[in-house]
């Protein structure tokens, strides 16, 4: 494939892991990048990288140029609709022709997680944008169980979801994902859904890490409030930790905005089934227990 593909937030989990999956395989990739430091390591690695905010739409359009694909990552923060339509628009004036964009599974016009509420927005703007598109709904991040390491450490995993189950996916296995659609024309139009290869509650969740870490972990059920006043104490903004405690505490524990459907599409795209979470936690044994 001779098609160049440009990636915002490669500095981030998902994009970072996708840019490798594509530089791998040989891959035309283009970084966009926000700072001059990183477009320098990227260049040291031999991957093209232009500096642009996705709030300046003039410098994404200019740093999009020549590129055919984008796969845009917008991170979270209050101003991530806003950074989605920029990236949408740049898009469209660059000359690129498809987008992929990384969703949520839980996107949803009314959801009290800002987002997810973004994530919905910039979907419905991609679908209008007259753009190739493909529109990625991943589940819970096995990676966001890293804040909880201390509490794993001492053998308990704390939550205030309830029974609440989602299908917890690995984000290496979305970047597998990610770069199968990004080097394929066979996925236009479509919204797949990924996820894990269980629908875990808190208690399955424990016992994945017990049955990965080799050690017995249990899980610990909080009022939400005292959820949220305990990632507050970790360094986590205001409203990014009222977000999380109306994920894990309202949309997470109800099963709300489908949070826990489950789905093969992984499998089907990309031919490898998507990994346990005991496998990643076996793999994440030094940052789980220190």
């Amino acid at each position: 494939m001779t098609e160049t593909i440009a990636i915002t937030g490669v500095t981030g989990d998902v994009g970072g892991k996708t840019i490798d999956l594509l530089e791998h395989a040989e891959s035309t990739v283009r970084a966009v990048v926000r700072r001059p430091e990183q477009v320098e390591t990227l260049l040291r690695r031999g991957i093209e990288a232009r500096l642009a905010d996705l709030d300046d739409v003039d410098a994404l359009t200019a740093a999009l140029e020549g590129a055919d694909r984008l796969f845009l990552v917008t991170p979270v923060s209050p101003r991530q609709a806003e950074h989605g339509a920029a990236g949408i628009r740049a898009a469209q004036r660059a000359g690129v022709t498809r987008v992929v964009h990384l969703s949520g599974g839980d996107a949803a016009e009314h959801s009290p997680m800002p987002w997810a509420a973004a994530a919905w927005q910039t979907d419905r703007l991609l679908r209008t944008s007259g753009l190739g598109w493909t529109i990625l709904h991943p589940s819970a991040f096995m990676t966001n169980l890293l804040p909880s390491a201390p509490a794993i450490h001492r053998g308990w995993y704390p939550h205030t979801t309830g029974r609440g189950r989602a299908g917890w996916i690995d984000t290496a296995d979305i970047a597998r994902t990610a770069a199968t659609v990004l080097t394929s024309t066979d996925h236009d139009g479509t919204e797949p859904v990924l996820t894990g290869p269980a629908a875990l509650d808190a208690r399955g969740i424990a016992a994945e890490l017990t049955a990965g870490l080799g050690r017995r972990v249990r899980s610990q059920q909080l009022p939400s409030r005292v959820w949220r006043a305990v990632v507050r104490a970790g360094g986590v903004p205001a409203w990014q930790a009222e977000g999380l405690r109306q994920q894990f505490g309202r949309v997470l524990r109800r099963g709300l905005d489908g949070v826990d459907v489950m789905s093969d599409d992984v499998t089907r795209i990309t031919g490898v089934p998507p990994r346990t979470m005991r496998a990643w936690a076996a793999d994440h044994r030094r940052e789980l227990l220190g």
